[in-house]
């Protein structure tokens, strides 16, 4: 089974509104383009101060997880919607979630990102920590990928969570060992990692896995230029092959999936048949 996926890369900035508005623009075009499942980046509805991150969360349902769904229910599309901030129990924070929507509008899976970076120097000074402002997340779970037809087993992860290969091997439980077809990975990737760690990270976790890795990165300087993203959105194969990619330019990434190629690396090499833990 093959189906059209697209990656939207772009550069958001502090108004929440605009970068909604050019997301709505790129998905429609993207479901004009064929694609069936269309995903978005790591927090691409707003990018500026910890102030400002906060006074922009919504409830799950509300906002701008509600204009979400209306945007995969009005192009027909499996919404991979990046990640916003959801409000949270705890004052001060919310949760980094990631949220995916079936073509009319449902939510299928909602993943509140467990792996928080936390950068201090070497006399424990913060840095930048993600801590100070998001909740940690407490669970992963993979869902059917809801696409008529594919029958395709999938998992989202944010950013971060690439450094941790466990989490793509037990996602669920203490070694459930469920195989997924289709990891998406959402994400701000800094530039400064990004050239020497992104694609060989990505790479390796496909490999690893011996599935597809869809990465949606953003891209381009935000917080008044102070910050970089590296861009280069790429989708691997599951014999680590990267199949497509984009530069640092914001735009539209379109390739296509052959979910055959998972079963095809499984028998070539069987080391997730042969796995012990």
């Amino acid at each position: 089974m093959k189906f059209k996926v697209a990656c939207i890369q772009t550069n958001p900035q502090t108004d929440v509104l605009a970068n909604l508005r050019e997301v709505a623009a790129r998905v429609a075009e993207a479901a004009r383009e064929g694609a069936r499942v269309v995903v978005l980046p790591e927090m691409f509805t707003y990018m500026g101060s910890e102030q400002g991150r906060l006074a922009s969360a919504d409830a799950l349902g509300e906002g701008v997880f509600a204009r979400l769904a209306e945007l995969a229910r009005t192009n027909g599309v499996c919404l991979v919607a990046g990640s916003h901030a959801e409000k949270a129990n705890t004052p001060g924070k919310v949760f980094n979630t990631a949220v995916t929507y079936s073509p009319q509008g449902d939510v299928v899976s909602a993943y509140r990102k467990i792996h928080l970076f936390n950068l201090r120097d070497g006399g424990g000074k913060p840095l930048y920590c993600e801590s100070d402002v998001f909740a940690r997340g407490d669970s992963i779970e993979g869902f059917a990928l809801p696409v008529e037809g594919v029958g395709a087993r999938a998992l989202t992860a944010v950013c971060y969570d690439l450094r941790f290969p466990e989490i793509f091997r037990d996602a669920g439980g203490r070694l459930k060992k469920e195989r997924f077809d289709v990891v998406f990975l959402l994400a701000a990737f800094t530039h400064q990692t990004g050239q020497d760690h992104w694609e060989v990270l990505l790479r390796a976790r496909a490999i690893e896995n011996q599935c597809w890795f869809v990465a949606c990165n953003q891209t381009g300087f935000h917080s008044e230029g102070r910050k970089r993203n590296y861009g280069n959105s790429l989708v691997v194969d599951p014999w680590g092959r990267v199949t497509a990619r984009l530069g640092e330019e914001a735009g539209i990434l379109m390739t296509e999936i052959d979910l055959a190629l998972v079963q095809d690396a499984r028998t070539r090499l069987p080391a997730l048949a042969d796995r012990i833990f």
